[in-house]
C-alpha cells in the first residue's frame, strides 16, 4: 500500500512539474477600451484580467469581470454596467483561442507578431475572431500585447439613438499582459 502511495505521489509531482514548464498565467492583466465619438471620448481600464497560456499547444484563455472596468467618471461606469453591458446578467467576458504558428515563437527567430484565432464572448454573444498582436519573452515571463476593434452591435450591445454621437459603434480594445510560469 505504501508503494502505491509513493508511486501516485511521484506521478502527481511529475505532472505538476510538467505543467509548470508549459503553462503561464496572470491574474493582473490589463484590458482597456477606447471609444472615439464626435461628442465624447470614453476610456475604461480593467486591471484584474485573468489569463492562461499553454506554451505547448498555443491555447490561450482570457477572462474578465465586466464590473472591474474603471472609468474616469463614476456615472459612465454605472451606465456601462447597467444599460449597455448588463453586467448583472452577463457578468464576464471570455476569449478562448489558439496562437497560430507557435513553434516559430519558440525557435531562434522570434516573429514580430503573432495571430490568435478563437472565440470572443461579450454580452452573452460569442463570435469567432482573429487578433494580431505581439508575444515576447522577457526573462521567465511572456508579454502579450494586442489592439483590435470590436463592433458593439456584433455583440448585441444597443446604443440608444440619443447617445449615438457620444458612443462609438466600434471601440478599440487594447490588451497588455505579463504572464508568469506556473510554479
Amino acid at each position: 500500500m505504501t508503494r502505491i502511495i509513493v508511486i501516485l505521489f511521484s506521478a502527481f509531482l511529475f505532472s505538476i512539474e510538467g505543467l509548470s514548464q508549459t503553462s503561464y498565467i496572470t491574474r493582473e492583466g490589463t484590458i482597456s477600451f477606447y471609444s472615439f465619438a464626435p461628442l465624447e471620448d470614453i476610456t475604461a481600464v480593467n486591471n484584474r484580467v485573468q489569463a492562461m497560456l499553454n506554451s505547448e499547444t498555443g491555447e490561450i484563455i482570457v477572462r474578465l469581470r465586466i464590473e472591474d472596468f474603471r472609468f474616469r467618471i463614476a456615472l459612465m461606469q454605472k451606465h456601462f454596467n447597467e444599460r449597455f453591458m448588463e453586467s448583472h446578467i452577463y457578468p464576464e467576458s471570455r476569449f478562448t483561442g489558439i496562437i497560430e504558428d507557435l513553434d516559430k515563437f519558440w525557435s531562434e527567430e522570434l516573429p514580430e507578431e503573432v495571430t490568435v484565432k478563437g472565440s470572443l464572448t461579450i454580452h452573452g454573444v460569442t463570435r469567432e475572431v482573429e487578433i494580431t498582436g505581439s508575444l515576447q519573452r522577457s526573462g521567465p515571463y511572456l508579454i502579450c500585447n494586442a489592439t483590435f476593434p470590436v463592433r458593439v452591435a456584433d455583440y448585441d450591445i444597443t446604443i440608444p439613438r440619443i447617445l449615438i454621437r457620444n458612443i462609438a459603434e466600434i471601440v478599440e480594445v487594447t490588451v497588455n499582459m505579463r504572464l508568469e510560469p506556473v510554479k
